[in-house]
């Protein structure tokens, strides 16, 4: 009897959870939308990893804004071997360069953690250093960000606008 008392409210309590308004698996919009927007890359020597970057596109479908000439982004960055020096981490390590359509960036913004825009990313760790990044707004359809190290080479990644 106990048992099978514990199967109806179990049975209960599944099928209860499954009918919220969304549904048990669905996922937020603006997070499925950050996801389709973002694009990951890593730059390895002799199978080790260096870098990794995790890009996502913030254009005005994804965040309600007005572009106002710039092309912006929220990046993390993770460097195997960063610099001990806090100031020297991330995009501020000067072995590596970001470019946007072979422009540098107008600002680079650090986010902490726990900031409200990092919520968003996609794909998130505490290794990772969080950034609020923005370029100049080029004509054309097709964004091409370039993560660069001086000694082990680079990784593109491709974006496509939305108006």
């Amino acid at each position: 009897m106990k048992l099978l008392t514990i199967m109806i409210l179990l049975s209960t309590l599944f099928f209860t959870a499954c009918s919220t308004k969304k549904g048990f698996f669905a996922q937020d919009e603006l997070h499925q939308s950050a996801l389709s927007h973002s694009q990951k890359g890593e730059i390895y020597n002799s199978l080790e990893l260096k870098a990794s970057i995790v890009a996502t596109y913030l254009n005005c479908s994804l965040m309600k804004c007005d572009r106002k000439g710039v092309e912006s982004f929220l990046v993390a960055i993770y460097i195997a071997e960063d610099s001990s020096d806090e100031s020297k981490q991330g995009l501020m390590n000067k072995s590596y360069l970001l470019t946007l359509n072979g422009r540098k960036p107008l600002s680079v913004s650090a986010l902490d953690y726990h900031d409200d825009m990092i919520k968003i990313a996609p794909f998130r760790n505490r290794w990772s250093k969080y950034y609020l990044v923005k370029f100049k707004q080029k004509e054309g359809e097709k964004l091409v960000m370039e993560y660069k190290n001086t000694n082990f080479g680079s990784v593109i990644l491709s974006f496509v606008k939305e108006y």
